[in-house]
């Protein structure tokens, strides 16, 4: 049999995972039980490359993996057999044969959401997808806020210790924020991300929500290239990976 090179859409929920990539046994994450899953399919080693590697306890609705494997199984009677090997907060959603010249790495745009949780009780049944952020917050301070992140800039004030990328330049195509009741929904759709970026855009956000700050600041932090002038990072759970396009 040949082998194959297949694009996957995956979904799960990150509050029992040490992230998406790969770390020394037994620490659980997210890539080590695909390729568990799908190895004992396929009777071969399998490793799963995503696009995104998401945080500890970040959860995805869209993450796309690819993975070269040899079967007789068609796209979809091996997404069900991975499936079935796979636990409940993970799922394969989609299973196709990539295009020759595809590449996991070259991602167009991505899109995260984050949720604010913001009531003074704290939400017992939300409470691992969510921020519970009691304070009160100015809206449309916010919402000017998300709006200076807009454009290419240098968000190295937004990267948090231990990132490792080439360059902390990166382009945001859209940000905004709204709220639904005690919900409050920060989206942002990039051409990247840095380690810890949208959590401490979000966190900046809501010191800035909460009258520490000036809208106007954006401006100066981003400048700065200074992580000290930025907000806190806010906790992972209320982060989630929508979509990826290529």
């Amino acid at each position: 049999m040949a082998m194959v090179r297949l694009k996957m859409i995956v979904s799960y929920d990150g509050s029992a995972y040490c992230g998406w990539q790969r770390q020394r046994d037994p620490i659980p994450t997210v890539q080590s039980m695909l390729e568990k899953a799908t190895g004992e399919i396929v009777n071969h080693p399998v490793t799963v490359l995503g696009s995104s590697r998401t945080d500890t306890g970040v959860h995805a609705r869209g993450q796309v993996a690819q993975m070269t494997v040899d079967t007789h199984l068609d796209p979809r009677r091996l997404r069900m057999a991975i499936n079935s090997r796979l636990p409940s907060d993970i799922v394969i959603h989609r299973i196709e044969e990539a295009e020759p010249d595809f590449d996991i790495r070259q991602a167009r745009s991505k899109r995260y959401r984050y949720v604010v949780w913001n009531q003074r009780d704290r939400s017992v049944f939300y409470r691992h997808y969510v921020y519970h952020f009691w304070h009160t917050v100015d809206l449309a301070r916010m919402q000017e806020a998300c709006g200076r992140f807009v454009g290419r800039h240098d968000f190295a004030a937004f990267q948090g210790a231990g990132g490792d990328r080439d360059t902390t330049e990166r382009e945001i195509f859209h940000c905004g924020i709204h709220q639904r009741g005690p919900i409050i929904i920060f989206a942002v759709e990039g051409s990247g991300f840095l380690y810890h970026m949208v959590r401490t855009m979000v966190g900046t956000v809501l010191e800035i929500g909460r009258n520490q700050g000036d809208p106007a600041e954006i401006d100066h932090i981003l400048a700065s290239k200074n992580r000290a002038l930025a907000g806190p990072c806010a906790p992972a759970s209320g982060l989630c990976l929508e979509w990826i396009r290529f």
